[in-house]
């Protein structure tokens, strides 16, 4: 069983990757826009970022004995499962798919420097 605190940061886990590739997506469309450099050196520097607290977040889980597996098992078209290694035991995840692009979206306000909200 997970503690609150490991279930944060499973979840940061998550969201920081489904940020990262978000932003990997959406640079392919930049080259559509007058001022796409200015975007792209943005969208590599938060890459570079989200890399790094992806990485420290999960080095915690890891010190912990926790690791948030990348492939996912889509429930439907509402829910998404992940997997979550731990010592011994294996615990299975299900997450909303709206809620999921809704914390995705405002972790890249968070990073615009617009007003977001904590969910």
């Amino acid at each position: 069983m997970m503690s609150q605190d490991q279930q944060i940061h499973v979840h940061k886990a998550i969201i920081l990757e489904l940020t990262m590739r978000t932003l990997e997506r959406d640079k392919k469309h930049l080259d559509q826009l007058k001022t796409n450099f200015a975007f792209t050196a943005w969208i590599d520097e938060e890459l570079k970022k989200l890399h790094r607290d992806l990485r420290d977040v999960n080095r915690t889980l890891g010190m912990q004995g926790f690791k948030v597996l990348e492939g996912t098992k889509k429930i439907d078209e509402y829910f998404i499962a992940y997997s979550i290694k731990t010592k011994g035991n294996d615990e299975e995840r299900r997450y909303s798919v709206v809620a999921l692009r809704n914390k995705v979206n405002e972790e890249v306000k968070k990073r615009l420097g617009l007003d977001y909200r904590e969910i």
